[in-house]
Formats: structure tokens, C-alpha cells, sequence
């Protein structure tokens, strides 16, 4: 990782229709800004003005094509905000109007005509009351929710803490596993550099590079369609780099970070960003004992084969130990040859150390009790 991916983006077939049908949009809204300043010369201004109507329709329409481009990168609730600022501003604006007109009526002489006045007096009024309600509602959106009870702008992502994925993560391939366990009940989220980051892994010429590639982009699709993994349309910043983007990216939304690479653990780790690592999880899971390790355990019954004696681990572990009945009721060194994991819990199997004076470590206390039962 911490290749810089500025520039790369693969397009998919909906995504180009979609910025296909956005252009369309906006050039026939400015094709009507352009009508509507024609419109304006011929009604009001005549058409002395019209040259100068159509070049300040065209400029308003350009003004919020790219206004809305710009707000369109927002966060959703950014525009909700904005959104419901402005229909705050208007219905405030809406009951004002009225007395605006009243007080003009009552200040002027009898018979003059205050209509345009008046109206333009009530625009004023309602620009005002919309860049009030915008920017007060921009700043406390997050308070919002005590004002009017169930309206707020902001989710509440506790307990749900969402959890970003890095390329490395994906291409292991074990947090398909995890989750089909259901230990982990996290909103799944991808940032688009992320995805590139890995079709360009997939496109590598180094064939064992390629396949990794090819095999996080399975992982990340089954993730999307089974699990409801969130691709955020996010673009690498200008002069960044993928590991310090997707720290930030965690920060951001206040999750969690899923990797396999020890340096972006690391680095996460000092600007306090939790982080769940893969290895990290493995190892804490890894069996309390592995083959060809000694053992001591007390035997305390038979098994279910002959000659099977069956004794346990501190956890509770059942370990089964070949051609040992007569050892019954006696401590004695076990050489491990496979440890299984059911779904009831551990069970070891082994047989009586070919040594008897070899040194035999007892177990370490496992995290988690509740072995198999005999």
C-alpha cells in the first residue's frame, strides 16, 4: 500500500451513463438560463437589453451548475441540512411577507403604487431568512435533534461503529469468514481509491500479484451483494497517499480500521484510530496446544475406543490419549498430535510421550473456557 493512485479510476458502465446523463442535464439547464434571459429582455427590458440578458442568464445558470457540483461531493447530511434550512427560511419568510407589506402600506402616501417596492422588499426578505436558516442549521446539525424531537442529521453509529477496509484486508480473504460468524455487526465501508488501489493490483503484470488482485476483487464483490458492503464515492487527496487517507477516512467517520499490514496498524494506532488486524485475530484464536508438543494432564475415564483415555485441560479442553486406559487416575506426559475446534469447543488428541522423564509444560489458561464435553 501507500502507492499513490491520483489519476487511476476505471469507470464502470453505470457510472458512465450516469455522468453522461448529468452532462445532458446540465447543458439543458443552460440552455434554459439562456431562454429565461431572453425571456427577461423581451418582457421587461425590450431588446435593446438582449445581449446583456442572455450573457447574465448563461452566467447564473454556470453559477449553479457549478455550485451544484460542488455541493454534490457533500456528505448526505450536509444537504439535508441545507435543505431543510431553506425550507425553514421560506416558511419564515412566507409569514413575514404579509407584515412587510403592511408596514410599507402604512408608512407611504394614499394612491401610490407600492407594488414593486413592496416586492422587492418581500425578495429581500426571503434571501435573508434562507441564508439564516442554511447557515444556522449548517452549524447545530448535530444538536438539531433537541430542538424537533426525531429530526437530526447526523446517525447514531454507536454500537454500529463502521468499519473501513484496506486492500491488504481484502485480499487476505478471512473477513469473509469472520462475518459469516456474525462476531463482528459493523456497517462494512470501502473508499473508491481503495477499490483502485486493488484493480491495479489486478492488473499488475506479475502474475502472483494479479491473482491476489483478482481474488480481493471476488472477496470485496461477494462482501457487496452478501454482507452490504458501502463503496463511499471518496478521491484520494491531492499530495496524499492511501495509508494516511484511509487513517484519516477512519477518523472521519469514527470507525474502525481492518487491515493485515503491520505499518498502517501502526501508524493508525498513534493518532488513535482503533484497529482490528487479521493476524492479530488469528493468534489470539490459535489452538491452546499445537502437534508435537508435551503436555501434562491427570486421566480420569475411559474413552470411547479401546485403550482411549480421556482427561481435561484447566479450560476444560477434553484431550484424548491413544493406548493409555491403564494410566487411568494417573498425571502423565501427553506428546499432542492434532487439536481440533468443534462446534461444542477444543478436543486434543495425543498419546503417552515416548520420553516419561522429558519435561512436560502444562497449559496456559485459554481466554475462553467451555471445551467439548466428555
Amino acid at each position: 500500500m501507500g502507492r499513490d493512485l491520483r489519476g487511476y479510476h476505471r469507470s464502470s458502465p453505470d457510472e458512465i451513463n450516469t455522468r453522461t446523463t448529468l452532462y445532458v442535464v446540465r447543458g439543458l439547464f443552460f440552455l434554459a438560463a439562456a431562454g429565461i434571459g431572453y425571456y427577461a429582455s423581451v418582457i421587461f427590458l425590450g431588446e435593446s437589453e438582449l445581449l446583456t440578458c442572455l450573457i447574465t442568464g448563461c452566467g447564473i445558470g454556470l453559477g449553479v451548475i457549478i455550485g451544484e457540483v460542488f455541493f454534490s461531493k457533500a456528505p448526505v447530511r450536509t444537504l439535508a441540512a441545507i435543505l431543510f434550512g431553506l425550507i425553514m427560511g421560506l416558511a419564515i419568510s412566507l409569514f413575514f411577507q404579509p407584515v412587510v407589506a403592511l408596514i410599507v402600506k402604512s408608512m407611504a402616501p394614499e394612491g401610490q403604487n407600492l407594488s414593486d417596492l413592496i416586492g422587492f422588499l418581500q425578495l429581500i426578505t426571503t434571501v435573508l431568512f434562507c441564508y439564516f436558516g442554511v447557515t444556522v442549521l449548517l452549524q447545530t446539525k448535530d444538536e438539531f435533534k433537541f430542538i424537533i424531537p426525531y429530526v437530526e442529521f447526523r446517525k447514531d453509529l454507536r454500537g454500529h461503529m463502521p468499519l473501513v477496509l484496506d486492500t491488504s484486508s481484502i485480499i487476505d480473504g478471512r473477513i469473509t469468514s469472520l462475518l459469516n460468524t456474525q462476531v463482528l455487526d459493523h456497517r462494512l465501508v470501502v473508499p473508491r481509491y481503495a477499490l483502485n488501489e486493488l484493480q491495479l493490483i489486478a492488473d499488475s503484470q506479475d502474475k502472483s500479484r494479479r491473482e491476489r488482485g483478482r481474488r480481493g476483487l471476488n472477496v470485496l464483490h461477494d462482501l457487496q451483494h452478501r454482507m452490504g458492503l458501502e463503496i463511499l464515492e471518496r478521491d484520494l487527496p491531492s499530495g496524499s497517499e492511501v495509508d494516511a487517507a484511509l487513517v484519516e477516512l477512519t477518523n472521519e467517520l469514527r470507525g474502525k480500521l481492518l487491515t493485515t499490514d503491520f505499518n498502517l496498524q501502526k501508524r493508525a494506532e498513534v493518532q488513535g484510530i482503533p484497529v482490528i488486524n487479521l493476524h492479530d485475530l488469528a493468534t489470539a484464536l490459535k489452538p491452546m496446544v499445537v502437534a508435537g508438543e508435551s503436555i501434562r494432564v491427570e486421566l480420569i475415564r475411559e474413552g470411547d475406543d479401546d485403550g482411549q483415555a480421556v482427561g481435561f485441560l484447566t479450560d476444560g479442553t477434553m484431550v484424548v490419549v491413544e493406548n493409555s486406559s491403564r494410566q487411568i487416575g494417573k498425571e502423565v506426559n501427553v506428546e499432542v498430535t492434532s487439536a481440533t475446534q468443534t462446534p461444542v469447543g477444543k478436543m486434543v488428541f495425543g498419546r503417552l510421550a515416548r520420553n516419561p522423564n522429558r519435561r512436560a509444560r502444562r497449559p496456559r489458561k485459554s481466554r475462553s473456557s467451555g471445551g467439548a464435553s466428555a
